[in-house]
């Protein structure tokens, strides 16, 4: 099997994944504060990575520095932003902003080598973010603008367009200890916020029902989402590119909406057909060539 071919693949499982993160933070968000939930999640990531390799990575000064500001951007930055933007606006504002994450990528990366990609590139970019669009406001176009928390998601889309041009410079190291080092990275630099929500946390007052909800949540978001899924991200990243990778994200919007047909009965409806296939289009046509 062909490098670019492996890459998608891991991009497909990640995006498969992450489809159904959401419903498991919006869960926890019930029980947890928002820092409380990033560090958990990331701390038994932290740990599984570690269980599976031991082995240490010799690194020169300036890939230390890549690998703490990798953890630091895509996971603190990335989570405490999203997380915190939640608590102003709605989640529609932020899956819509999250979804600019390729165009954005696609700009930065042009801005830094000062050439435009092929017009198809852009024009597919379009289309997909119609698509996404479609599939997330079904039909309902009516936004709530809250400049603050709008603001706080565009600093997680940064985070996360800078994220990866750092993972692509890294294409040359072992992609499951660089993947380790930069979770314990990110985790180390969401500690303070946790211990700071940790004043008010009161697991006391959990049911035996709701803890085994916690749980069972955090250990999915920890074990496959986090360690798994930044595992198999990178690697997607390291075989397939940076932009086709990244294109993924728009797939993540359809996985949610089929898995809320699979569990909840939902059927969709005209506007999620043609999003879907404007999605699926944009996608082909930015990496046709």
């Amino acid at each position: 099997m062909e490098d670019r071919t492996k890459g998608i693949l891991y991009m497909l499982i990640v995006v498969a994944i992450w489809g159904f993160s959401f419903v498991a933070t919006k869960v926890l968000l019930d029980y947890l504060d928002p820092a409380t939930i990033a560090f958990t999640r990331f701390f038994i990531a932290t740990i599984l990575l570690f269980v599976i390799c031991r082995k240490k990575e010799i690194y020169t000064r300036e890939e230390i520095k890549y690998v703490a500001i990798a953890g630091f951007l895509g996971i603190t930055c990335y989570y405490m932003f999203e997380n915190v933007a939640l608590t102003f606006t709605t989640a529609t504002n932020s899956s819509l902003i999250s979804a600019t994450v390729p165009v954005f990528f696609l700009f930065t990366v042009d801005a830094f080598r000062r050439k435009f990609s092929k017009p198809t590139k852009y024009l597919g970019a379009f289309i997909a973010f119609v698509g996404v669009g479609l599939l997330i406001l079904n039909g309902k176009f009516n936004l709530n603008l809250n400049p603050l928390g709008d603001f706080l998601m565009f600093g997680s889309v940064f985070s996360w367009v800078f994220y990866t041009l750092i993972i692509d410079r890294m294409g040359s190291r072992n992609m499951l200890i660089v993947s380790r080092d930069l979770t314990l990275s990110g985790t180390v630099f969401l500690l303070p916020f946790a211990l700071y929500e940790a004043q008010n946390l009161r697991i006391d007052i959990f049911s035996q029902n709701d803890l085994l909800v916690v749980i069972a949540a955090l250990i999915y978001l920890g074990v496959f989402c986090s360690a798994f899924g930044f595992l198999f991200w990178n690697k997607a990243i390291h075989l397939a590119g940076s932009s086709t990778t990244t294109n993924g994200i728009y797939l993540l919007p359809l996985v949610t909406i089929l898995g809320d047909s699979i569990i909840i009965g939902n059927v969709p409806n005209i506007y999620v057909v043609i999003g879907a296939v404007l999605v699926l289009a944009g996608v082909y046509l930015s990496e046709r060539n």
